[in-house]
């Protein structure tokens, strides 16, 4: 049995899904991207599953789709495209967006093309102060085709989006901290002390309120603002009516600490 590509692992309520193709930077090939659909919804099924994290093994964060598998489809009619949907970076990224736990990509290396693509699907991205960003399907005579022309201007904006993806220009950790696509910025050294800071945070919380915030913020690219409002309403009502809502409630005003218990 070949080695997997996605290594799926619980530990202490966090899923850890680190792309595992390091010897050719993560290409996203199909089997990938099938391991890395399937892990998300295992840890989507768990309640123990409090956050996900994906990251990258050895050297990249991902390299993108593998070029080998694209030059397949560029033989392909338009008419075969319908036998692939399923598995593109899309169908992992809109999962990921409806997810009720929160997503944190961790970027070290390239992150490129399709991996570049997916950090735009998650839900929060920290970067090593040597990870470089670029949408590189230009370079190739193609342009992004797993959600980098609707997610990117959204992002960082439509100029930027667009020097980006016309030029392939390559962008900095920092960069890309100061256009909001990343949160924060580490030392190698130091990733996983930033990671893990935020993941016990999250954990802290209420995961039906983190669920609901998700899918309120999540609206807010989608709805106009007047819409926007009226879902954000009922969320908040879901939220207070809730148990854990209520738990909340309680704990602030007897001075303690929340028991929270995901309903």
């Amino acid at each position: 049995m070949s080695e997997r590509r996605v290594l799926c692992e619980l530990r202490d309520g966090v899923a850890w899904a680190v792309l595992n193709r390091p010897e050719k930077l993560n290409a996203m090939d199909l089997e990938l991207r099938k391991e890395l659909l399937q892990c998300l919804q295992e840890a989507e099924r768990r309640e123990d599953v409090r956050v996900v994290v994906i990251r990258g093994s050895g050297k990249a964060f991902s390299a993108g789709a593998d070029i080998s598998h694209l030059k397949m489809l560029s033989e392909m009619t338009l008419a075969d495209f319908d036998k692939l949907k399923g598995f593109g970076i899309t169908d992992i990224g809109l999962f990921i967006r409806s997810m009720s736990k929160p997503v944190i990509a961790v970027v070290h290396g390239y992150c490129v093309g399709g991996g570049m693509e997916l950090i735009q699907y998650c839900d929060l991205v920290y970067a090593t102060t040597d990870a470089v960003f670029f949408q590189g399907e230009i370079n190739v005579g193609i342009i992004p085709g797993g959600g980098g022309t609707q997610l990117l201007p959204r992002l960082i904006g439509e100029k930027r989006a667009k020097e980006a993806i016309f030029t392939a220009r390559r962008i900095t950790a920092q960069e890309a901290k100061e256009w909001g696509l990343v949160n924060e910025v580490c030392p190698p050294e130091k990733i996983d002390e930033c990671v893990n800071k935020v993941v016990e945070e999250i954990k802290q919380r209420s995961p039906v309120a983190i669920a609901l915030a998700k899918r309120a913020i999540n609206a807010a690219l989608e709805l106009p603002l007047s819409k926007g409002l009226e879902y954000e309403a009922l969320m908040f009502q879901r939220a207070l009516v809730s148990e854990d809502g209520k738990e909340g409630l309680r704990a602030f005003l007897e001075k303690r600490k929340p028991v929270y218990k995901g309903r």
